[in-house]
Protein backbone atom coordinates (compact mmCIF):
# COMPACT_ATOMS: atom_id res chain seq x y z
CA UNK A 1 0.00 0.00 0.00
CA UNK A 2 1.04 3.37 -1.01
CA UNK A 3 1.07 6.55 1.14
CA UNK A 4 1.38 10.20 -0.28
CA UNK A 5 3.01 12.67 2.07
CA UNK A 6 2.95 16.08 0.83
CA UNK A 7 2.39 19.83 2.07
CA UNK A 8 3.48 23.19 1.66
CA UNK A 9 1.61 23.91 -1.89
CA UNK A 10 1.09 27.33 -0.34
CA UNK A 11 -2.01 27.47 -2.73
CA UNK A 12 -2.58 30.60 -4.39
CA UNK A 13 -0.61 32.99 -1.78
CA UNK A 14 2.93 31.62 -2.90
CA UNK A 15 2.59 29.23 -5.77
CA UNK A 16 -0.18 28.75 -8.33
CA UNK A 17 0.02 24.83 -8.71
CA UNK A 18 2.13 21.65 -8.27
CA UNK A 19 4.14 20.58 -11.44
CA UNK A 20 2.06 18.83 -14.33
CA UNK A 21 4.50 16.16 -14.27
CA UNK A 22 3.94 15.61 -10.63
CA UNK A 23 0.19 16.05 -11.00
CA UNK A 24 0.73 13.33 -13.89
CA UNK A 25 2.71 10.90 -11.78
CA UNK A 26 -0.37 11.17 -8.96
CA UNK A 27 -3.12 11.14 -11.04
CA UNK A 28 -3.07 7.04 -11.73
CA UNK A 29 -6.40 5.96 -10.07
CA UNK A 30 -6.23 3.28 -7.40
CA UNK A 31 -2.93 3.37 -6.82
CA UNK A 32 -2.23 5.62 -3.44
CA UNK A 33 -4.74 4.09 -0.24
CA UNK A 34 -3.54 7.42 2.17
CA UNK A 35 -2.91 10.52 1.68
CA UNK A 36 -1.05 12.69 4.53
CA UNK A 37 -1.49 16.13 3.78
CA UNK A 38 1.11 18.21 6.48
CA UNK A 39 -0.14 21.74 6.53
CA UNK A 40 -0.33 24.88 4.49
CA UNK A 41 -2.44 23.56 1.73
CA UNK A 42 -6.23 23.81 2.57
CA UNK A 43 -6.40 27.45 0.83
CA UNK A 44 -6.49 26.18 -2.53
CA UNK A 45 -10.23 23.93 -2.97
CA UNK A 46 -8.80 23.26 -6.48
CA UNK A 47 -6.02 21.19 -4.79
CA UNK A 48 -8.21 19.75 -2.08
CA UNK A 49 -10.28 18.41 -4.69
CA UNK A 50 -7.00 17.09 -6.93
CA UNK A 51 -6.02 15.41 -3.38
CA UNK A 52 -9.43 13.71 -3.34
CA UNK A 53 -9.14 12.19 -6.50
CA UNK A 54 -5.51 11.07 -5.65
CA UNK A 55 -7.89 9.21 -2.53
CA UNK A 56 -10.44 9.66 -0.77
CA UNK A 57 -8.72 8.71 2.44
CA UNK A 58 -7.33 12.26 3.55
CA UNK A 59 -5.64 12.98 6.80
CA UNK A 60 -4.58 16.53 6.90
CA UNK A 61 -3.11 18.37 10.23
CA UNK A 62 -2.74 22.03 10.41
CA UNK A 63 0.12 24.00 9.21
CA UNK A 64 1.41 27.66 10.26
CA UNK A 65 -0.29 29.19 7.70
CA UNK A 66 -3.88 27.44 7.71
CA UNK A 67 -7.09 28.26 9.37
CA UNK A 68 -8.14 25.98 12.44
CA UNK A 69 -10.92 24.88 10.62
CA UNK A 70 -12.27 23.65 6.94
CA UNK A 71 -15.13 23.17 5.14
CA UNK A 72 -16.23 20.45 2.99
CA UNK A 73 -18.95 19.02 1.16
CA UNK A 74 -21.07 16.24 3.54
CA UNK A 75 -23.05 13.40 1.93
CA UNK A 76 -26.46 14.11 1.74
CA UNK A 77 -29.18 12.20 3.29
CA UNK A 78 -31.11 9.21 1.88
CA UNK A 79 -34.52 11.10 1.60
CA UNK A 80 -32.35 14.73 0.07
CA UNK A 81 -30.13 14.95 -2.45
CA UNK A 82 -28.93 18.47 -1.42
CA UNK A 83 -25.02 18.52 -0.70
CA UNK A 84 -24.55 20.19 2.43
CA UNK A 85 -21.40 22.05 3.95
CA UNK A 86 -19.36 20.83 6.96
CA UNK A 87 -16.86 22.86 9.07
CA UNK A 88 -14.21 20.89 10.75
CA UNK A 89 -11.75 21.35 12.91
CA UNK A 90 -7.75 20.72 11.64
CA UNK A 91 -5.51 18.99 14.33
CA UNK A 92 -2.31 19.67 14.88
CA UNK A 93 -1.63 16.29 14.48
CA UNK A 94 -2.71 12.90 13.76
CA UNK A 95 -1.50 9.33 13.23
CA UNK A 96 -2.32 6.68 10.66
CA UNK A 97 -1.80 3.05 10.97
CA UNK A 98 -1.24 1.31 7.56
CA UNK A 99 0.21 -2.01 8.11
CA UNK A 100 2.57 -3.10 10.80
CA UNK A 101 3.48 0.81 11.20
CA UNK A 102 2.01 3.89 13.44
CA UNK A 103 2.60 6.50 11.57
CA UNK A 104 2.28 10.71 13.40
CA UNK A 105 1.63 13.33 10.92
CA UNK A 106 2.42 17.11 12.18
CA UNK A 107 3.56 20.36 10.92
CA UNK A 108 7.13 21.77 12.05
CA UNK A 109 5.57 24.68 13.74
CA UNK A 110 3.80 22.44 16.13
CA UNK A 111 7.09 21.72 18.15
CA UNK A 112 9.25 23.63 19.89
CA UNK A 113 11.90 24.43 18.49
CA UNK A 114 10.70 24.35 14.82
CA UNK A 115 11.31 21.45 13.18
CA UNK A 116 14.06 20.13 15.76
CA UNK A 117 15.00 16.28 15.84
CA UNK A 118 15.23 15.52 19.62
CA UNK A 119 11.83 17.64 20.09
CA UNK A 120 10.51 15.58 17.11
CA UNK A 121 11.17 12.29 18.39
CA UNK A 122 9.86 13.30 21.75
CA UNK A 123 6.20 13.92 19.94
CA UNK A 124 7.00 10.44 18.37
CA UNK A 125 7.16 8.96 21.35
CA UNK A 126 4.69 10.48 22.76
CA UNK A 127 2.09 9.36 20.06
CA UNK A 128 4.08 6.28 20.40
CA UNK A 129 4.32 5.95 16.19
CA UNK A 130 7.16 4.17 14.32
CA UNK A 131 7.64 6.91 11.58
CA UNK A 132 7.07 10.86 11.72
CA UNK A 133 5.73 12.70 9.09
CA UNK A 134 6.16 16.52 9.19
CA UNK A 135 6.30 19.88 7.25
CA UNK A 136 6.84 23.36 6.93
CA UNK A 137 10.51 23.80 6.73
CA UNK A 138 9.82 22.88 2.39
CA UNK A 139 13.15 20.77 2.92
CA UNK A 140 13.03 17.12 1.77
CA UNK A 141 14.54 15.22 4.70
CA UNK A 142 14.38 11.71 5.58
CA UNK A 143 16.52 10.37 8.86
CA UNK A 144 16.32 7.31 11.64
CA UNK A 145 16.45 8.72 14.83
CA UNK A 146 16.66 6.11 17.90
CA UNK A 147 15.09 3.15 15.61
CA UNK A 148 12.19 5.59 14.59
CA UNK A 149 11.93 7.09 10.66
CA UNK A 150 11.37 11.21 10.06
CA UNK A 151 10.45 12.31 6.92
CA UNK A 152 9.64 15.87 5.54
CA UNK A 153 8.43 15.47 1.91
CA UNK A 154 9.42 19.31 1.31
CA UNK A 155 7.15 21.83 -0.56
CA UNK A 156 5.14 20.14 -3.12
CA UNK A 157 4.70 23.35 -5.60
CA UNK A 158 8.12 24.34 -4.36
CA UNK A 159 7.06 28.28 -2.50
CA UNK A 160 9.60 29.75 -0.86
CA UNK A 161 10.13 29.62 2.52
CA UNK A 162 9.82 32.58 5.14
CA UNK A 163 12.30 31.38 7.49
CA UNK A 164 16.38 32.62 7.14
CA UNK A 165 18.63 32.00 3.93
CA UNK A 166 21.34 29.19 4.25
CA UNK A 167 24.28 30.41 2.03
CA UNK A 168 26.32 27.95 0.52
CA UNK A 169 29.92 27.39 2.42
CA UNK A 170 31.51 27.08 -0.89
CA UNK A 171 29.91 30.84 -1.77
CA UNK A 172 30.91 32.35 1.72
CA UNK A 173 34.44 30.74 1.33
CA UNK A 174 34.95 32.08 -2.14
CA UNK A 175 33.45 35.74 -0.60
CA UNK A 176 36.15 35.41 1.94
CA UNK A 177 38.75 34.40 0.01
CA UNK A 178 38.23 38.01 -3.04
CA UNK A 179 38.13 39.90 0.34
CA UNK A 180 41.27 38.20 1.59
CA UNK A 181 43.08 39.35 -1.67
CA UNK A 182 41.89 42.36 -1.86
CA UNK A 183 43.04 43.56 1.97
CA UNK A 184 46.73 42.08 0.52
CA UNK A 185 46.67 44.57 -2.30
CA UNK A 186 45.28 47.43 0.36
CA UNK A 187 48.43 46.50 2.71
CA UNK A 188 50.83 46.15 -0.13
CA UNK A 189 49.55 49.71 -1.75
CA UNK A 190 49.44 51.52 2.01
CA UNK A 191 53.55 50.14 2.43
CA UNK A 192 54.30 51.44 -0.66
CA UNK A 193 52.59 55.05 0.45
CA UNK A 194 54.69 54.88 4.03
CA UNK A 195 57.94 54.17 1.81
CA UNK A 196 57.17 56.67 -0.37
CA UNK A 197 56.69 59.43 2.12
CA UNK A 198 60.17 58.76 3.77
CA UNK A 199 61.65 58.86 0.23
CA UNK A 200 59.42 62.64 0.05
CA UNK A 201 61.14 63.58 3.10
CA UNK A 202 64.52 62.95 1.72
CA UNK A 203 64.32 64.23 -1.21
CA UNK A 204 63.14 67.91 -0.05
CA UNK A 205 66.56 68.40 0.02
CA UNK A 206 67.40 67.97 -3.52
CA UNK A 207 67.07 69.63 -6.54
CA UNK A 208 63.15 71.32 -7.18
CA UNK A 209 63.21 68.95 -10.16
CA UNK A 210 63.68 66.00 -7.70
CA UNK A 211 60.41 67.40 -5.71
CA UNK A 212 58.44 67.95 -8.45
CA UNK A 213 58.72 64.32 -9.68
CA UNK A 214 57.99 63.46 -6.26
CA UNK A 215 55.14 65.31 -5.91
CA UNK A 216 54.13 63.34 -9.12
CA UNK A 217 54.83 59.88 -8.36
CA UNK A 218 52.40 60.95 -5.21
CA UNK A 219 49.64 61.58 -7.36
CA UNK A 220 50.15 58.32 -9.09
CA UNK A 221 50.27 56.08 -6.03
CA UNK A 222 47.20 58.13 -4.67
CA UNK A 223 45.51 57.47 -8.24
CA UNK A 224 46.81 53.63 -6.91
CA UNK A 225 44.87 54.00 -4.04
CA UNK A 226 42.19 55.24 -5.43
CA UNK A 227 41.58 52.36 -7.86
CA UNK A 228 42.36 49.57 -5.14
CA UNK A 229 39.54 51.41 -2.66
CA UNK A 230 36.91 51.41 -5.70
CA UNK A 231 37.86 48.07 -6.70
CA UNK A 232 37.05 46.66 -3.19
CA UNK A 233 33.99 48.68 -2.91
CA UNK A 234 32.78 47.22 -6.83
CA UNK A 235 33.82 43.36 -4.65
CA UNK A 236 31.71 44.01 -1.69
CA UNK A 237 28.73 45.01 -4.24
CA UNK A 238 29.02 42.24 -5.87
CA UNK A 239 29.05 39.72 -2.71
CA UNK A 240 26.33 40.94 -1.45
CA UNK A 241 24.20 41.54 -5.00
CA UNK A 242 25.01 39.27 -7.61
CA UNK A 243 25.35 36.10 -6.14
CA UNK A 244 22.61 33.90 -8.41
CA UNK A 245 19.86 32.32 -7.09
CA UNK A 246 21.77 28.61 -8.29
CA UNK A 247 24.18 29.85 -5.05
CA UNK A 248 21.97 30.81 -2.40
CA UNK A 249 19.82 28.04 -1.03
CA UNK A 250 16.09 29.60 0.54
CA UNK A 251 15.63 26.62 3.25
CA UNK A 252 15.13 24.41 -0.44
CA UNK A 253 12.62 26.36 -1.63
CA UNK A 254 12.15 26.63 -5.64
CA UNK A 255 13.05 22.76 -5.64
CA UNK A 256 8.85 21.42 -5.77
CA UNK A 257 8.93 17.81 -4.05
CA UNK A 258 6.90 15.30 -2.38
CA UNK A 259 7.32 11.29 -0.94
CA UNK A 260 5.44 8.06 -1.38
CA UNK A 261 5.60 5.60 1.42
CA UNK A 262 5.03 1.83 0.24
CA UNK A 263 4.61 -0.50 3.42
CA UNK A 264 4.74 -4.04 3.18
CA UNK A 265 4.29 -5.50 6.50
CA UNK A 266 7.29 -4.28 8.28
CA UNK A 267 9.19 -2.50 5.19
CA UNK A 268 9.03 0.75 4.44
CA UNK A 269 10.34 2.16 1.00
CA UNK A 270 10.33 5.36 0.84
CA UNK A 271 10.56 7.37 -2.90
CA UNK A 272 11.39 11.12 -2.62
CA UNK A 273 10.41 13.09 -6.29
CA UNK A 274 11.97 16.10 -6.67
CA UNK A 275 11.41 18.55 -9.91
CA UNK A 276 14.85 19.80 -10.65
CA UNK A 277 15.59 21.15 -14.48
CA UNK A 278 12.52 20.47 -15.47
CA UNK A 279 12.47 16.40 -14.80
CA UNK A 280 12.00 14.66 -12.12
CA UNK A 281 14.29 13.08 -9.92
CA UNK A 282 13.61 10.11 -7.37
CA UNK A 283 15.42 8.85 -4.49
CA UNK A 284 14.98 5.79 -2.44
CA UNK A 285 15.27 4.76 1.26
CA UNK A 286 14.63 1.83 2.45
CA UNK A 287 13.19 1.66 6.16
CA UNK A 288 12.82 -2.13 8.36
CA UNK A 289 10.86 -1.26 11.55
CA UNK A 290 12.76 -2.89 14.85
CA UNK A 291 12.00 -6.51 15.92
CA UNK A 292 9.62 -6.14 19.29
CA UNK A 293 12.22 -9.34 20.60
CA UNK A 294 15.02 -6.94 20.36
CA UNK A 295 13.93 -4.98 23.50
Amino acid sequence: MLVLAIGDAHIPSRAINIPSKFRKLLSIPDKISHVALLGNSTSSPDFLNFLNTVSSNITMVRGEFDKPTIVHNRAPESNNNDVALQETNIPLVAVIKEGDFKIGCCSGYAVVPKSDPLSLLTLARQLDVDIMLWGGTHNVEAYTLEEKFFVNPGSCTGAFNSDWPIINESVTNANEHEKSETNEKIDENEDKLKSMSIDDESDNKNKTQQDNKTEHDKEDNKEESDDVNNKEDENDSINEEDISRSEVEMSGSNVPSFCLLDIQGSTCVLYIYMFIDGEVKVDKVKYEKPNDNNY
